[in-house]
């Protein structure tokens, strides 16, 4: 490339750069809701993201009314029902539009908007001038280690996390603008705070008590720094908040309790976590004689502990709760052991690798004429509190429980800029003289302490660290969807055929959040998940007339089980001891070894000619 053009692509670089940041600085309303629009449609175009678990995907079933759910239902369990209400008239209107994953989309486009929002637009006191193009820098660094891992892993528990922590910021915001002599300065932004903890509440209320709970120390900084005026205001605000969460909350229950199909569902459900989703039991030879006393063998108890629990005998609530109450399980788990195996999960995670080399960087950049630092290294401290209260008191946690924790300092960061307290080379100071144009920001330096070349390398290996992983899992899943796409290809359901998905066999995490689920019309579907003993699940089995799935898939044509070979084997061993059935599985549709579907059928014996008894109803 000639010189000439070099100059001509530089100085139009130069002419788009200061034409954003004077965006930035006058309207930086408008520049956040284009910027953020830009990334998050090159994060999800690039990306392609996914699920990070089969949560949402159900929720998603549940009110399209696709999938296992018969019919539109805004019953979501984990989400508020109002919530739900407003996604199944989306979808009674509009059935084949992806609503419930542009919701969560639209709520991360919202946390993110306030975040660079308040990043641009805080003031810093004493400061002349403050760079909104490093501010700007360091939320990219944010948004390529943070948000590219939310978006990545699409979740309704860590997208209610950022808009709680979205609602925090704008009440800090408020609290550090310099001009409160308006009323409408403070008043709106606390509107929109009340409207946004309002929807983080809605859509899982756990995730607004561990965002409140880190940004503790934020709030003891706040009662020194801001005016009683301004308190005042923000304590009205968090009230109102609180009052409608609560009312919202009570409406939930209400919704339940009121419905006597869900009469006995969340009694149950706070007992079966334990043995599946908290682990907390195991079966060993000196807690053998608990389970034997509600005629449980070993066998059934690994069947629920890989959440089969679909026999209304075997796994009643009374049983649930005689071996519960028979023995310390809680208290007996807590070992070394177990603590390393927690610490070991958590510290091979690369990206909380990236977050904290991220984190010394972002520190520095923290304006020093405050108490900033110390209230975002009590956040540091708090989140480690928090993962490890959490993992002591109920379950070994997963990313998306302690990512959010552990990286909200890093966003606690960007609204407590330093000053562009600057020093010019020579060299750039002899070229910019006499001609009145200001140098531009990357030819100025700060003077830099000994320790700040290993910060910079730091940052630069975080933030490769951080996007390296990302785009591998992206690649990964790609691969995989394509798979599980041929497998659903190759079932081809004439919806005569029930399909049985135990655990995770089935990856449906790998759904594109813009997927509108129409494809799953058509496929009757029962899950071994959470969805057990829920209304929805009743009645596809009453539609395949079906009083005992576990007998049904020991002895029925149309009903196809997908699951691992684990699941299998269990499954085996549980027919033999509770129908004494001696049954194989014989695969009918597999990609690979992970997606295998097939039937159980009696294993032959030598000289038997029956076959397997069919009890298909001809529909």
């Amino acid at each position: 490339m000639s010189t000439p053009r070099v100059s001509r692509w530089r100085n139009r670089s130069s002419a788009v750069l200061r034409a954003c940041e004077c965006m930035a600085a006058q309207t930086p309303l408008r520049f956040s809701l284009l910027a953020v629009l830009a990334l998050l449609a090159i994060a999800v175009v690039a990306l392609q993201p996914s699920y990070d678990t089969n949560d949402d995907v159900f929720m998603t079933m549940i009110v399209s009314g696709q999938g296992f759910c018969p019919a539109p239902d805004e019953h979501l369990i984990f989400t508020n029902v109002i919530i739900g209400q407003a996604l199944k008239w989306l979808y009674t209107a509009c059935p084949h539009f992806p609503w419930y994953g542009c919701y969560l989309l639209f709520v991360h486009y919202l946390a993110q908007l306030v975040l660079l929002y308040c990043a641009l637009s805080t003031d810093v006191e004493g400061v002349a001038s403050v760079s909104m193009r490093r501010r700007f820098a360091l939320y990219l660094v944010y948004f390529a280690l943070v948000e590219l891992l939310f978006l990545n892993n699409l979740q309704f528990t860590t997208t209610a996390f950022l808009a709680a922590q979205a609602g925090i910021f704008v009440l800090l915001f408020v609290t550090r603008r310099r001009a409160q002599q308006s009323d409408a300065a403070v008043t709106l932004p606390l509107c929109a705070a009340v409207l946004i903890f309002v929807v983080a509440g809605l859509i899982r209320l756990e995730s607004l008590s561990m965002a409140l709970l880190v940004a503790a120390p934020l709030g003891f900084w706040l009662l020194r720094q801001a005016s009683r005026q301004v308190l005042v205001k923000s304590g009205m605000a968090a009230g109102l908040a609180a009052m409608l969460i609560m009312l919202a909350t009570a409406y939930d229950r209400m919704s339940y309790e009121h419905d006597p199909r869900w009469s006995g569902f969340f009694s149950y459900n706070q007992l079966r976590v334990k043995f599946n989703d908290y682990g907390w039991t195991s079966y060993t030879p000196r807690t053998a004689n608990v389970f034997s006393a509600v005629g449980w063998t070993q066998n059934d108890h690994d069947m629920i502990a890989h959440w089969f629990f679909d026999d209304p005998v075997i796994y009643s609530e009374s049983h649930l709760r005689g071996i519960l109450e028979a023995y310390p399980w809680k208290s007996e788990r807590l070992t070394m052991g177990y603590c390393w195996q927690i610490g070991r999960g958590i510290l091979r995670d690369r990206s909380i690798w990236a977050v904290v080399l991220v984190l010394p960087f972002f520190l520095a950049s923290v304006n020093r004429d405050t108490h900033a630092r110390w209230a975002i290294i009590g956040c540091a401290i708090t989140a480690v509190a928090l993962v490890a209260f959490l993992t002591w008191n109920n379950k070994t946690l997963p990313t998306r429980v302690y990512f959010p924790l552990l990286s909200f300092p890093l966003s606690v960061a960007l609204l407590f800029p330093a000053g562009s307290a600057i020093t010019i080379s020579p060299r750039v100071e002899q070229q910019t003289k006499g001609s009145g144009r200001t140098p531009p920001a990357w030819f100025t330096r700060k003077a830099r302490p000994p320790w700040a070349r290993p910060v910079i390398v730091s940052l630069v290996v975080g933030v490769v660290m951080g996007i390296h992983h990302q785009c591998r899992h992206s690649v990964v899943v790609h691969r995989d969807r394509r798979a599980f796409q041929t497998f659903l290809a190759d079932l081809q359901s004439s919806g005569r055929d029930l399909y049985v998905c135990w655990e995770a066999a089935m990856p449906f995490e790998l759904i594109s959040p813009l997927d509108s689920l129409r494809s799953w019309s058509q496929i009757p579907l029962l899950n071994l998940v959470w969805t057990q003993r829920t209304v929805w699940q009743d009645e596809t089995k009453r539609r395949f007339g079906i009083s005992s799935l576990a007998q049904a898939i020991c002895e029925r044509d149309d009903v196809i089980l997908v699951a691992t070979p684990a699941h299998r084997a269990l499954f085996a061993t549980f027919a033999k001891e509770h129908f004494q059935s001696d049954v194989e599985f014989v695969p009918s549709a597999n990609v690979g070894e992970k997606l295998v579907a097939g039937r159980f059928q009696r294993r032959a014996l030598p000289g038997d000619t029956a076959g397997k008894r069919t009890d298909a109803v001809q529909r």
